[in-house]
């Protein structure tokens, strides 16, 4: 009894911890999609952690075209960032997504596949939560990143100006698309691992104040409302 009342606490504690953040994706200036991150607080496997979920809906105009509605969620170890779990339900036109790892003995593994999430890397939401839980001088230049089975290292640059830090993230590929654990990935995902595109984040007072995305004509950007 005793131990369900200390869970229900931590519970507890976790929402009222929640923070949350709203962004707009706009495409060429025009609204087309809405952005909700939630972080907070939790216990994964006895282990203290964090949740990282964001929420990607079209708006009303937009969906008449392409309705897209993403839910991706990550969970890493709160001192290490080590993932221990991520999963995604993605809804486009023709491509719907439902993935998901399982936790054993300290292995991250995909569902239905061999295939698992290294120790030492980031997926791009840990990647986030990183570049803006973290001093100038202590974000490194390279990281590797994991995305639904395949590896990138992603080189950092950034730029530091009064409060503003920006970095520009570029992902090369290094090992074989063939690991991927799905054949179609949501639009959102595709797009920033596109091979040429320029990714900035603008970080602000420990908080993603937006994200620039460009690859040939396509130009989108995310901003806190």
């Amino acid at each position: 009894m005793e131990i369900k009342k200390y869970y229900l606490i931590l519970i507890l504690i976790s929402v009222l911890n929640a923070e949350s953040q709203n962004y707009s994706i706009t495409l060429y200036g025009i609204p087309m999609a809405d952005v909700i991150i939630e972080e907070r607080d939790t216990l994964y496997h006895n282990q203290d952690a964090v949740k990282i979920v964001y929420k990607t809906k079209t708006n009303k105009i937009t969906s008449n075209l392409f309705k897209v509605d993403n839910i991706y969620e990550t969970i890493i170890e709160k001192n290490t960032l080590k993932i221990l779990s991520f999963q995604k339900s993605t809804f486009q036109p023709n491509v719907i997504n439902h993935l998901y790892t399982t936790y054993e003995n300290n292995v991250v593994q995909y569902n239905n596949s061999n295939i698992i999430i290294p120790e030492n890397c980031f997926n791009i939401f840990s990647l986030l939560y990183y570049l803006s839980n973290n001093s100038f001088t202590s974000i490194k230049n390279s990281i590797i990143l994991e995305r639904e089975g395949l590896l990138y290292e992603c080189k950092i640059s950034k730029l530091k100006t009064n409060e503003k830090i920006e970095f520009q993230l570029n992902f090369n590929l290094i090992n074989d698309t063939s690991n991927a654990v799905i054949e179609h990935t949501d639009i959102f995902t595709w797009a920033l691992f596109k091979k040429g595109s320029n990714n900035k984040i603008v970080i602000n007072n420990s908080r993603i104040e937006s994200c620039h995305f460009k690859a040939g004509l396509t130009n989108l950007k995310a901003s806190i409302k």
